[in-house]
C-alpha cells in the first residue's frame, strides 16, 4: 500500500543548493517507514528497496516501525519513491517534528 506523493510533512524552506548542503549536515530530514517488524514480506521489500544486504535484516527490523534514514530532503525523496514503488508505506518528516 502506498500514500499519496504529497501525505508526507513538507515543512517550509528553499531549495537552493545552499539549504540542501545544511540540510545534510544537520540531517533535518527523516525517512520513517510504518510497517510491522514482524512482517517478513514487507520487511524483504524494504531491504531490497534501501539496498541493505542480507546480513543487516535484523539490523534493519530493529529500526522499525521508525526512521530508517535522515539526511536532506532532497536526498530521501528518491529513496521514498523507491519505497512506495514497492509498495513500501513510508514518508518523510522534519525531525524537529519528531522532539528528539
Amino acid at each position: 500500500m502506498t500514500g499519496s506523493p504529497r501525505d508526507d510533512d513538507s515543512g517550509s524552506g528553499t531549495r537552493g543548493e545552499e539549504s540542501d548542503q545544511v540540510e545534510r549536515a544537520r540531517a533535518s530530514w527523516e525517512l520513517v517507514v510504518h510497517i510491522d517488524r514482524d512482517d517478513e514480506k514487507a520487511l524483504e521489500r524494504l531491504r531490497r528497496a534501501l539496498r541493505f544486504p542480507r546480513s543487516d535484516r535484523e539490523a534493519l527490523r530493529a529500526m522499525l516501525p521508525g526512521p530508517v534514514r535522515r539526511g536532506a530532503r532532497v536526498d530521501l525523496e528518491p529513496v521514498l519513491d523507491q519505497l512506495r514503488s514497492a509498495g513500501v508505506m513510508a514518508k518523510i518528516r522534519h525531525r524537529e517534528a519528531t522532539h528528539e
